[in-house]
């Protein structure tokens, strides 16, 4: 019973709310752009919200378990600063996504409160304290925060390549693939005092060598922002999840030193943030001095994207490739291409140069009839 009492208080908590509105208005935005831009959304669901949902669920029993395993700690004023940001910032900041930044002001703020303010704020009337767990639990939780969203990265990074068109490059569309995505991951975690317990007598504690802890969820978010112009998404995401990974590596090596000194946590989470800023800006900076654009061509037409479920799910395409030749009819627009498929309607035969540069030939059956149903993205024919 208090089990579900304790589940029941994570979903009356409003960071998890907010979190989920501003997914489902970023997948909305989303699908209407895609209607927009190519007459009919690439992917028709809400997907994002799905991840959220289902990624963030299994991510945060695994959270849980290692925490509970360890025995960290997080302070109820962490926790309180720590969602109020949150919050806040998901309703100010609509467009922004920044979950490690969260996680390093709402240590600063709790650390600096605790040690170096003069005279240090009273928390007595509110049965807070301010230094109430170790220093190296903050660097803990970047650790797994880390931790998760390389996972998350090398799992999910660019296999949902949803394009959108950007300004013209040298008189040319562009398009680019955008990743939005935000996590909720439901993480247990121990609360050090009997705050909990002085004012519900129901809460769950737990007793750990003579200390009380209270068992809360904590809604951690976890999300990036990129927008990759110039190489496979894929491919990005993977290096950058391998670069998250041993920031984590790293993070449980501070979290090690802080056992030591205690007082270099500022400067700890300051120097893993700067880090992750770093591999995130070297993302960005490696894409812009690429060669490779996913633009528009004179000779064929550039495939941007492959809706799931359709007859193109069997061809040999990939975002980026340009399709020469349809049914041994030369194209260079999206009209042209769906008039050469109705040379025979069932049957759709490409002649493709990828990004490479390297020629090929790919065949599968379509619908009888639909031509625009084939499943193929491509840049649409401006009107006028």
């Amino acid at each position: 019973m208090r089990t579900l009492l304790v589940v029941g208080s994570y979903l009356l908590q409003p960071l998890l709310w907010v979190a989920v509105l501003r997914m489902w208005l970023t997948s909305r935005a989303r699908i209407q752009r895609e209607r927009h831009d190519f007459s009919s959304a690439v992917y028709s669901d809400h997907y994002e919200l799905r991840h959220m949902l289902t990624q963030g669920l299994v991510l945060g029993v695994g959270l849980s378990a290692v925490n509970l395993i360890v025995g960290v700690s997080l302070p109820l004023l962490w926790i309180l600063i720590y969602e109020a940001l949150a919050t806040l910032t998901l309703i100010v900041l609509p467009t922004t996504v920044a979950p490690l930044t969260l996680i390093v002001v709402s240590t600063l703020i709790t650390e600096f409160g605790g040690r170096y303010l003069t005279p240090r704020p009273d928390l007595g009337a509110t049965g807070l304290s301010w230094g109430a767990v170790p220093a190296s639990s903050f660097l803990w939780l970047m650790a797994v925060a880390f931790l998760a969203t390389g996972h998350w990265l090398a799992h999910y990074g660019g296999r949902f390549e949803s394009p959108r068109i950007y300004a013209k490059q040298r008189g040319k569309r562009i398009a680019g693939y955008p990743w939005r995505e935000l996590l909720v991951v439901p993480m247990v975690t121990l609360v050090p005092g009997d705050w909990f317990a002085s004012h519900w007598a129901f809460w769950p504690i737990l007793t750990i060598h003579g200390q009380s802890f209270a068992v809360l969820i904590l809604p951690l978010l976890l999300g990036v922002r990129l927008t990759i112009f110039r190489q496979a998404p894929r491919a990005v995401y993977q290096k950058l999840a391998q670069q998250t990974v041993w920031l984590a590596v790293g993070a449980l090596v501070l979290t090690g030193w802080l056992l030591w000194r205690p007082q270099d946590l500022p400067y700890a989470a300051v120097l893993l943030l700067v880090c992750y800023g770093a591999c995130l800006w070297q993302a960005k900076r490696y894409d812009a001095h690429q060669p490779f654009w996913y633009s528009q061509v004179d000779d064929g037409v550039r495939v941007l994207a492959i809706r799931p479920g359709t007859p193109a799910t069997k061809l040999d395409l990939a975002p980026g490739d340009i399709i020469l030749e349809c049914n041994h009819q030369a194209i260079s627009s999206e009209t042209s291409f769906y008039e050469a498929l109705l040379i025979n309607p069932t049957y759709c035969h490409l002649r493709v140069r990828n990004m490479a540069g390297e020629l090929k030939v790919t065949e599968t059956a379509i619908y009888s009839g639909a031509p625009h149903e084939i499943g193929i993205v491509l840049f649409r024919d401006q009107e006028g």
